[in-house]
Formats: C-alpha cells, structure tokens, sequence
C-alpha cells in the first residue's frame, strides 16, 4: 500500500503528476490536496474522468491547503485521517505576478510572498504532518523545484546574495527599493526552497529521503492566473508553443511523467537538487549545486532556516513508524 499526498494536486503539473502515479497503478490512496473545496471537487472528478476511474485506487481531497494562509494549513492537515504517507509532493505555489513586492504578514512577521507560498507553505505543511505522525520513517518527501533557483539565460538572473545580512534582507522586505521582477522573485523563491530542502535532507538523516527536483521548463501549466488577458494570451498561444517547437519547453503530460518517476523513487536521493543542464530549460536531468555556489553556501542555509523558524516554528523531528 502506498499512501501519497500531493499540495496543489488541481493545478497542471500536480494533475498530470496524479495521472501518471495512477496509470503507473504506484498509489493505492491519493490525497488531493488543494485550497478550497470547489478546487479540490473539481480535480478529483477531472483526474477520475481522465484516468478510467482509477479502479481499486482510493482517491480523496483535502481542502484548506492555502501556502499563504498558516492556520488554513494546519487546520487542514488536523482534518486528515490517521494514516501516514510514504510520499509527501510539495508543489503548491506559483509566480506572483505584478510591478510590486507583495508580502504575506503573520505574527508580525513581514514575509516576500513568493518566497512565502513556495517555501515556508510548504514548511508549514511538512511540520503540521510531522506533528501528527502522518509522515512515515523512510518515506520520499519531494519539492517543486526550477530552474530559476541557478538562473536561466533571457529568462531568469542567477539568485546571489552577498551574505546572510542581505538575504534576510530580501525574505524579509527590508530593502524594497530594488525592482520587482516577477520571474526573479520566483527563482530566488526556487533558490530558497532548494537551501530549505538540503536542510530537511541533512537534519533527518536517511530517516526519510528529501529530494528538491525539477522537471524542466514546461508550458501550459495553468500558471498564467493573474499576469493579465493580454500577456496571457500572448504566451498560451504564440510564446508557450514557440518554446516547444523549439525544444525549449515542454508540456505539461511531460513535466508529470518526470515528476511521478522522481515519487516513485526512480529519480533522485536523500539531499539531492536535480533538474535542467546548464544554461537551458529542459534536457538531461542534472545537479544543480555546481551551477550556483550560493546553493550550497553554508551561511547562506543557516540564516534562511533561521528565517524561516523564526516566521513558522521548528520542524518536528517525528516520523511515524
């Protein structure tokens, strides 16, 4: 039996990702879990309509699953039942798009938004399941990592931080008078996911496997909400599909499959940052540490775990049995 629980499960990476695991016949219990209830509903019927009806597979949702909301967070994983997963996909978030820094506010902490949703989100989440024992020894814990967190030529700049005093900056929005540059925020959100992720990996041993991976750039991912009609339309219909024929995208059925092979175990290890060759959006899957020394700066993972406990607690060190 294995039991899977998958945040952001109605978007299209999480949907295919679904597709895939249950084509595989992998999972036996799949918990959708998404920010309202109409979402979570709606992904459930998708995925049954699209898969056959995934015979001898339980499929349940879970609502409440908000990355920007702490309490909606924990107040949804208190409604889980008690049975702990084998595998746990942290793929909630996004791009926040717009021409200012957003932040999320809690506990009079002031948080860069994207950084909150992509990251912290996803602590909030993983602390909330070890805190109830629905996380197994040994079990597979993934993030949605990207490219964005080494830099992408045209696309995106490389993340770098003169030291720990600047990145606190930027987490915590001291400094705003630099421009906000939607695709930057999101790979220095990337970029602070995978130093979150090797933190998780070394303090938990090989007690459980905690893999940062990225299945390359893809297209049509339904991650467009929110850039405007006009700029959306540009990019589903000539922008998006340029990038395919050219080899520099792919789709999203693609991403999924690379996505389910990594829950499954087929890809990546305890520690491990994985995605694109250097310099380019998809192609053979490769460590992403040597392409940015800040990914593997030490200072630089202290002080970002010491953010983010300060702004969401510690992590419990518990795993069920």
């Amino acid at each position: 039996m294995t039991r899977i629980l998958i945040t952001g499960a109605n978007g299209g990476l999480g949907m295919e990702t679904c597709k895939h695991l249950i084509n595989d016949r992998f999972v036996t219990h799949l918990v959708m879990a998404c920010r309202t209830e109409p979402k979570a509903t709606a992904a459930r019927a998708q995925l049954l309509a699209e898969t056959g009806g995934a015979e001898g597979i339980t499929i349940t949702t879970a609502a409440g699953f908000d990355m920007n909301d702490p309490d909606s967070i924990r107040a949804a994983v208190d409604g889980l039942p008690d049975q702990p997963f084998d595998v746990v996909f942290l793929q909630a978030g996004g791009v926040i798009y717009g021409k200012e820094w957003r932040a999320t506010e809690v506990d009079g902490a002031t948080v860069e938004r994207t950084i909150f949703q992509n990251v912290i989100g996803a602590h909030i989440t993983l602390a909330a399941l070890l805190q109830r024992d629905l996380v197994k020894q040994g079990a597979r814990v993934v993030i949605a990592g990207g490219e964005g967190a080494r830099g992408l030529p045209g696309v995106i700049e490389s993340p770098h931080f003169e030291g720990p005093e600047d990145l606190r900056s930027y987490v915590l929005l001291e400094d705003t008078s630099r421009p906000y540059v939607e695709m930057n925020a999101m790979g220095v959100s990337k970029f602070a996911s995978a130093l979150w992720s090797q933190d998780v990996a070394e303090r938990f041993g090989h007690r459980l496997e905690m893999i940062w991976f990225t299945p390359g750039f893809t297209a049509g991912t339904g991650g467009l909400q929110g850039i405007g009609p006009v700029k959306q339309w540009l990019f589903e219909n000539v922008g998006f599909p340029l990038f395919k024929l050219l080899g520099r995208a792919q789709n999203p059925s693609q991403g999924g499959r690379k996505f389910a092979d990594c829950l499954e175990g087929r890809i990546g290890h305890n520690g491990d940052l994985i995605g694109a060759p250097e310099g380019k959006g998809i192609g053979a899957l490769t460590d992403q540490k040597p392409m940015n020394p800040d990914l593997t700066n030490p200072a630089l993972r202290a002080e970002f775990w010491s953010i983010v406990e300060e702004v969401a607690g510690p992590l419990p060190q518990r795993l069920a049995a």
